[in-house]
């Protein structure tokens, strides 16, 4: 495997080939990733103002965002988000962190979506790459806000990304997103608050999620900041609110 590369497109061939190796995973196939077709001109092309990418480790899909905006920034696109073979070629290029090797030899892919990029809002997100970067750069979150959806590992989607990912009014909504945040991030311990996403728990992210989605017949709540969201929500989810936010619910 090599570990830097000017970045490259699978070809139609190279994601079908792509495709048939996941497939074979699922079947029970041992075999390692097909890196070969990252540089072979049958299965992969050159990018214009392709950039170097390396096949650096990354601690969570924040980090990943994170470097992938950087390094993305230096081709020439309207539309990378959407660029299927870009993403299958990434997914490929970090296979061994989107889809790691299991104590028993073998590989879990889950959905061929996690890995070849299904452009538009029901798939797009599940895509382990192109999802964070999304999260990151698209919806705008950046480093701190996406921290309650990225703080998993490269091949982990966490609770908090799927449901709020795949809902466009959530995802979409800075207040909304940022009332989270202050919600359920746990800020010391870098993830989310433990049982915050836990059904049985009064104010979980399910509650907040139906909540909300009942607010919005009433509340213009794009004009809304977190603070702002966090008082109209009903007591349940003082036990999430930090002390701070009672004292300057401004801040």
């Amino acid at each position: 495997m090599i570990s830097e590369t000017k970045i490259r497109r699978l070809t139609d061939k190279g994601v079908e080939e792509f495709r048939s190796y996941l497939s074979a995973l699922h079947s029970g196939t041992k075999d390692p990733p097909p890196h070969l077709l990252l540089n072979d001109p049958k299965h992969s092309e050159t990018v214009e103002n392709g950039v170097i990418v390396s096949d650096r480790h990354f601690n969570s899909r924040l980090e990943a965002a994170i470097y992938l905006d950087g390094v993305l920034s230096g081709i020439k696109t309207d539309a990378i988000e959407t660029d299927v073979h870009l993403w299958s070629w990434l997914s490929l290029f970090y296979f061994e962190q989107v889809c790691p090797l299991e104590k028993n030899g073998m590989r879990r892919p889950g959905r061929d979506y996690r890995h070849i990029l299904e452009p538009g809002y029901r798939y797009g997100h599940n895509h382990l790459l192109c999802g964070a970067y999304l999260v990151y750069t698209i919806h705008g979150l950046k480093d701190k806000l996406s921290a309650l959806l990225l703080h998993t590992p490269l091949n982990v989607e966490s609770g908090f990304h799927h449901q709020l990912a795949q809902r466009q009014n959530f995802i979409s909504n800075k207040g909304i997103m940022e009332a989270a945040y202050l919600l359920y991030f746990d800020v010391k311990r870098q993830r989310p608050k433990p049982g915050s996403s836990f059904r049985k728990n009064p104010g979980n992210l399910f509650r907040f999620i139906d909540v909300l989605q009942q607010f919005d017949l009433t509340y213009d709540l794009y004009s809304m900041s977190g603070p702002e969201i966090l008082r109209i929500l009903p007591y349940e989810f003082d036990k999430w609110k930090e002390r701070r936010f009672f004292l300057n619910s401004t801040s």
